[in-house]
This record gives structure tokens, C-alpha cells and sequence, in this order.
């Protein structure tokens, strides 16, 4: 099992954490945020996916438009299943890219597409999956907040 194996198998368990987090939003509560300040519940879990194909387009050498994409109402999820799809898809596209060009493209350099020095493709990969746990747990905070249980994630907690 080579280094990319197990950030796939890792992030996709989070991925798919997060999705489920998603579905389970109400239709109701979407754009709920437990302050001013904090990002609607809906693109806490949809913002995953922007970095996502943010990072894949960056690692393409292709354009991207910040903030335009990431803000665009036409890329934003208009239903609990709509943001838990565009997870998942977003996932997909990664982890096929990642897939194909296997470990060597894990020593590749690039500068991040949120600024800074370069960095390995394999520092950036884990640096988007540290962001997915984070706002995985701030997910299943909003969750609790508003008194659903999220889906378990470690197998000790009771559903």
C-alpha cells in the first residue's frame, strides 16, 4: 500500500462522513449559522468541495476564479442532497485524478491555491483532509445544535 492509498482510503471515509452529514440538514435549516459570522450549515459542508476542485484545477495547471467560483449562486447547493452530491462528485474527480497519476505525483510541487510557499502535492492533500476533519466536527456540531445526532464516525458513540 503506497502513500496516495492511504490518504484515499483516509479522506474518503471523511468525504463520505461529511456527506451524510449533509443529507441529513434540514430543508428548513440550511442557511442556519450559530452566529453572524459563521458560514450556513449547508456551505460549511459545500466549501469542502469548492477546496476540492479548487485544488484539482491547481494541480492541473488550470484557471480558477476566487471568490467567483466559490461564491457563485449557481455553484451553490440548493438542497441537503444537492450538497451531499456535490461532495461525493467532487470526491470523485480528485481521488479518479489521483488515482491515475499514482504515488510519483505526490513529490510534485506546487503553490497552494490559498497562497504561501510551495508545497508537495502530498502536503497539500493532507492539509485539505486536516480542513475536512475540522469542518466535519463543526458540522456535527451544527447538528447537535439543532438536536439531530450525527452519523457515527468512530463506532463508539450511540445513534
Amino acid at each position: 500500500m503506497g502513500a496516495l492509498d492511504v490518504f484515499l482510503t483516509r479522506q474518503g471515509e471523511v468525504v463520505e462522513q461529511m456527506a451524510k452529514a449533509a443529507e441529513q440538514i434540514p430543508q428548513t435549516q440550511m442557511m442556519w449559522k450559530p452566529c453572524g459570522k459563521s458560514l450556513p450549515w449547508i456551505y460549511l459542508l459545500h466549501h469542502t468541495c469548492v477546496h476540492r476542485r479548487f485544488f484539482l484545477k491547481s494541480i492541473k495547471g488550470q484557471p480558477y476564479d476566487f471568490p467567483g467560483d466559490y461564491g457563485a449562486p449557481a455553484n451553490q447547493p440548493h438542497s441537503p442532497a444537492e450538497a451531499a452530491s456535490q461532495i461525493r462528485q467532487s470526491w470523485q474527480e480528485l481521488k479518479n485524478y489521483l488515482s491515475a497519476m499514482g504515488d510519483p505525483i505526490l513529490k510534485t510541487t506546487l503553490k497552494p491555491y490559498w497562497g504561501g510557499e510551495e508545497l508537495t502535492v502530498e502536503q497539500i492533500l493532507w492539509e485539505l483532509y486536516a480542513e475536512n476533519v475540522h469542518h466535519r466536527g463543526q458540522a456535527w456540531l451544527y447538528a447537535r445544535m439543532n438536536g439531530i445526532t450525527p452519523p457515527v464516525i468512530w463506532g463508539t458513540e450511540q445513534a
